[in-house]
């Protein structure tokens, strides 16, 4: 099999996520059936929402370290278990000669594979996601429609996500959960007929069935990442 190399740390526990989720993908009977997997986890990567909306330091060199790393140490292909930094991927693809699987390409295209054409997807991400229109740019390639919350939910998502009992402080609760489902429903109430949890702190706090569509994108990269590996994908 392929060694897949995780280029993490944005945050942690959106790190273990994607990690959890690769094993729970893999068929595996016992531990010489999963993948072979490396994982550089540096949290001091610069933020990325700063970075985007405010000018702060730029992530590409510490993206690209990371990548470096991972090929370094045998990986076949990266992953970022980050949706905003995919922004930067060309800096990371720049860097190494492995491949980079894109988290939201891989996203957008399974989402045309559910929905019909035109069909409204709502994408719930950081600010900083939603500004570089990375969703909404695939969405469109592939056929797809999209609607954003309005800006008092766009703070409720960041709230959830950012504030001193967010999800980054580790709040992974039912506070966050009930804040981030409350800007579902709404969106619900306004046609969206399927969700991108677009930042990789969400799918911690919400479901696949919350709604009927709800579109994991660090679920879609794991299992992508499993196919890849040329391990046997759980059905």
């Amino acid at each position: 099999m392929k060694v897949i190399g995780i280029l993490g740390g944005m945050g942690p526990q959106a790190t273990i996520d994607l990690y959890q989720k690769i094993l729970d993908s893999t068929a595996a009977r016992k531990d010489q059936e999963h993948i072979p997997t490396l994982i550089w986890s540096n949290p001091g990567i610069p933020d990325r929402n700063l970075a985007i909306l405010h000018g702060g330091p730029d992530p590409s060199s510490a993206l690209r370290e990371g990548a470096i790393i991972l090929e370094a140490g045998g990986a076949d292909f990266i992953v970022v278990p980050c949706n905003t930094a995919h922004l930067f991927a060309d800096a990371i693809r720049e860097a190494v000669k492995i491949p980079l699987l894109n988290m939201v390409e891989e996203t957008a295209a399974r989402a045309a594979d559910r929905l019909p054409p035109g069909s409204p997807v709502s994408i719930l991400a950081t600010t900083a996601t939603v500004a570089t229109g990375l969703y909404q740019k695939a969405l469109e390639k592939h056929g797809l429609s999209f609607m954003l919350p309005d800006s008092g939910d766009q703070e409720i998502i960041m709230a959830a996500i950012f504030d001193e009992r967010g999800i980054k402080a580790g709040f992974v609760d039912d506070h966050n959960r009930t804040r981030v489902l409350a800007v579902v429903r709404r969106q619900q109430e306004l046609g969206a007929v399927a969700f991108i949890a677009g930042c990789t702190e969400l799918p911690l706090v919400i479901r696949p069935d919350d709604a009927e569509c709800m579109l994991d994108p660090t679920l879609l990269l794991a299992q992508a990442a499993v196919r890849l590996a040329g391990a046997k994908p759980r059905m």
